[in-house]
């Protein structure tokens, strides 16, 4: 359950770098966040459903519950057959070939806030 601390974490980061101290955004003064963006670049080991709630969950308990958000998924290549997998973390499988998909590694997501 690590997505819980790295969503409310990557929330905090993006309203922090978009300046959002009460109302005050990036550019003007009173800016608010729009959208919300989160790639995840590891979906054997964070499930994007569970991205998307406990990203609803922090923005919500900042007030941003009308924030918008959008979660993509990249997709896995198979080692043994090179498939490219849109997998999933209940079945961290090649589809082609059913070989075991490797850990990508490095970052698992990014998230990106977008302001109007």
């Amino acid at each position: 359950m690590h997505e819980a601390g790295l969503l409310a974490a990557a929330v905090a980061e993006a309203l922090a770098a978009g300046g959002l101290e009460g109302s005050t955004g990036p550019g003007t003064s009173g800016a608010r966040p729009v959208s919300f963006e989160i790639i995840v670049r590891d979906p054997i080991h964070i499930s994007p459903e569970s991205a998307r709630m406990h990203a609803e969950l922090a923005l919500l308990a900042r007030g941003l519950g009308d924030v918008e958000i959008s979660v993509i998924a990249d997709p896995v290549v198979c080692l043994l057959c090179e498939v490219s997998n849109q997998v999933s973390s209940e079945h961290p499988f090649c589809a082609e070939c059913g070989w075991p998909l490797p850990d990508k590694g490095g970052h698992q997501i990014e998230a990106v806030m977008r302001w109007a």
